[in-house]
């Protein structure tokens, strides 16, 4: 009787002991594996999302709104890329308008880069642009890099 007393005592104290030692192991495991940093494919959704949120952030508050973005074709290098894109953009209102509220001079920064940019558009205009963006990763993630039109951008005017 105490040599299976013993051996109970033994089995209920060192086998749970055990159990728990292996389950927080292997629980360790699965939250290192989860949490580990994986690159981000280079997609179609991954260039359009990197487009909306650069041209959102690229004048606020917004004086144009972004119609759609359209991924022509893209070239994954690793820890680079580019692709070829359609950017279609509508302007509410014209650029004289813009330029007054924002109380934008003539040799501006701002001023230039619109100007330069995107012309003296019209109110209702549409724009689509196409360029070469390049991309780079870093961290795992993908960033914009630089652009280049492609060609001189379609105007419709209403």
């Amino acid at each position: 009787m105490t040599v299976m007393f013993l051996t109970s005592y033994l089995f209920m104290c060192i086998f749970p002991f055990a159990l728990r030692r292996i389950f927080a192991v292997f629980a360790a495991a699965i939250v290192l594996a989860s949490c580990s940093q994986k690159p981000i494919a280079f997609t179609d959704y991954t260039v359009q999302e990197l487009l909306k949120k650069n041209i959102a952030e690229l004048a606020e508050p917004a004086f144009f709104e972004l119609e759609s973005v359209e991924v022509l074709n893209k070239n994954d290098g690793g820890e680079s890329a580019s692709a070829d894109v359609y950017v279609t953009l509508r302007f509410p209102e014209d650029f004289d308008t813009v330029v007054g509220m924002r109380k934008l001079a003539p040799f501006n920064m701002e001023y230039k880069q619109y100007k330069s940019s995107f012309g003296s558009f019209k109110a209702g205009e549409t724009q689509r642009h196409h360029a070469r963006y390049q991309f780079v990763r870093r961290d795992g993630k993908w960033f914009i890099a630089g652009s280049k039109a492609l060609s001189a951008p379609k105007i419709e005017r209403p």
